[in-house]
């Protein structure tokens, strides 16, 4: 990577003002040379970006693996007219086969905590108030008081964070026509294209989740943390449930994969670092993925995919490979301290986003039965 700017704490206000710079890339990465592409990754530095969160993830479609070819990905299995993705999988049949695999009953809460520390994209904001000392009241001659909170947030991208399917697109030819830049089932930027919600692909037509989950612990497998823009390979995806015990031949079609990178050791501690990149996933994994036929991937980073890519032509390839083709689904910036530190990888994914009409995406906190 080129040399970078000094990184700025991400608590900092005076970090934003490389802000329009790093959303500069985030539009041009698809259409610069590798060269440069290399430079804006430097320049991109200690801001967390996901293609979702820069709402595109290039300006041209050479970056969305082979799309300049012509390539079509519409429409989906599930039907033309699709909106939910692989969360189809999970049907009575599906929940029925993982309320099997419960033995202990045994809850592990697996999201964040949302707070004002926590590491946000560019300008983004998260803050709380308690409007009020109590809220309202007392009333009635009970004297009964309460309290209300006032959120103000990009609520489904900050912190814990669920992408829906009308986040991630692709400008599939001329730059800048809505027509040609295509969502999940092929559905345009001009379709759902509304200042005031999506009027397609909405977080609130996914389906809520209940699958079986499985953890790779990519960071004990190796015995340190992962490093930013260091790939996991499928190699070390088997050889990390080799070492669980797990067999590969035990993930189903419709269950979810989650990768353990130790990255998360940053999260409020390092922000500037835990910013700067991340380890993960590559298209080797992705295509295992879908040939798995998998409902979501999930991981301790704030993109789940490997940042910077190795290929410094590409910009988010994973996230087009999984959500923009397949419809799989991508969680963020989860924690598998208690799991990891129980030895359980294997268990009961459940998470049902918030019914946000419109929404790109999705804040909530998912749990894991084991």
């Amino acid at each position: 990577m080129d040399e970078e700017q000094p990184p700025q704490d991400s608590s900092n206000p005076a970090g934003d003002v490389e802000q329009p710079e790093r959303r500069t890339f985030m539009k041009t990465a698809g259409v610069v040379t590798a060269a440069a592409a290399g430079a804006a990754f430097g320049k991109f530095g200690s801001a967390p970006i996901t293609v979702a969160q820069a709402q595109t993830t290039a300006g041209g479609a050479s970056a969305a693996s082979g799309s300049a070819s012509g390539e079509t990905w519409w429409p989906s299995k599930w039907g033309a007219g699709d909106e939910a993705g692989a969360s189809n999988h999970i049907t009575p049949a599906k929940v029925l086969e993982a309320v099997k695999s419960i033995r202990d009953g045994k809850i592990y809460k697996i999201g964040r905590t949302y707070e004002a520390g926590m590491p946000l994209f560019g300008a983004r904001v998260f803050a709380l108030r308690i409007p009020g000392s109590p809220t309202g009241g007392p009333f009635g001659n009970n004297k009964m008081v309460y309290n209300d909170e006032f959120v103000s947030a990009e609520i489904g991208q900050i912190g814990t964070q669920f992408d829906g399917l009308g986040h991630i697109g692709v400008q599939t030819g001329k730059a800048g026509d809505l027509n040609d830049m295509r969502f999940y089932n092929g559905v345009t930027m001009a379709e759902m294209s509304n200042a005031y919600g999506l009027n397609k692909l909405g977080v609130e037509k996914l389906k809520p989740l209940f699958t079986n989950g499985h953890l790779a612990d990519i960071a004990g497998l190796k015995g340190r943390m992962l490093e930013a823009g260091e790939e996991i390979s499928l190699a070390d995806v088997r050889a990390a449930f080799q070492r669980q015990n797990m067999s590969e031949d035990n993930i189903k079609p419709g269950d979810a994969i989650f990768f353990n990178t130790g990255w998360g050791q940053l999260w409020m501690k390092n922000n500037d670092r835990f910013n700067s990149g991340e380890p993960g996933i590559g298209l080797e994994v992705a295509r295992w993925v879908i040939e798995k036929d998998l409902c979501l991937t999930g991981a301790d980073t704030w993109a789940v995919e490997v940042v910077p890519n190795p290929d410094k032509n590409l910009a988010f390839p994973v996230h087009v490979e999984l959500q923009t083709k397949h419809g799989i689904h991508n969680h963020e910036n989860l924690i598998f301290d208690e799991l990891l530190a129980d030895r359980k990888y294997q268990f009961v994914y459940i998470f049902s986003p918030m019914a946000l009409k419109g929404a790109t995406a999705s804040g909530g906190t998912p749990i894991a039965v084991t």
